[in-house]
């Protein structure tokens, strides 16, 4: 059985080999996209902390990532972007590159703890969001239109990714019930 499943040994995960390399593909993906926005001032990027707030992400699936908490307060959102942005962005790609460092070859068995099951739970969801906003998803009715693509429409290979990765999560939210 491939997917996620709980066993007496924890929780267990185990792909197939076109799987287990599309994973491995998105994982670096999302690394490269969840790159920090550089920083000028020596001072800053040694301390860690930025003296002015890095502009909201232009890629709009970078922008799911961090939704702007403070939308009707420019103020509030740059101060938010200047103290959290780096560091949501590095728990973000830890996480990546933790679940990518764990991806098991093609009928190997991967046997997650709790803090692993964690970083599988963010990425296949930060995945997702990416994917859902490349293909436009706004609600459960344009969500529900994937299923009534034509084999010609460009997204449908896309569409297959999400479900794919929407079935992955959904597996492991119920291992971990």
């Amino acid at each position: 059985m491939n997917g996620f499943r709980r066993t007496r040994a924890g929780i267990e995960l185990r792909l197939p080999r076109l799987e287990s390399s599309l994973l491995t593909e998105l994982l670096g993906q999302v690394d490269a996209l969840l790159e920090a926005p550089p920083v000028d001032d020596p001072l800053e990027a040694l301390v860690g902390l930025r003296d002015t707030a890095p502009p909201p992400p232009e890629d709009p699936a970078v922008a799911r990532l961090l939704p702007d908490p403070y939308p009707d307060d420019p103020l509030a959102s740059g101060d938010f972007r200047r103290r959290r942005t780096d560091e949501a962005l590095a728990r973000k790609r830890d996480a990546a590159r933790r679940v990518l460092a764990a991806v098991p070859a093609p009928g190997a068995v991967l046997v997650l703890d709790e803090d692993a099951a964690q970083d599988w739970l963010t990425v296949l969801n930060d995945l997702r969001l990416v994917l859902g906003t490349r293909l436009g998803l706004t609600d459960d009715e344009s969500t529900a239109e994937l299923e009534n693509l034509t084999p010609e429409d460009p997204r449908r290979p896309i569409a297959a990714v999400y479900a794919f990765l929407t079935e992955l999560l959904d597996e492991l939210t119920r291992a971990l019930l």
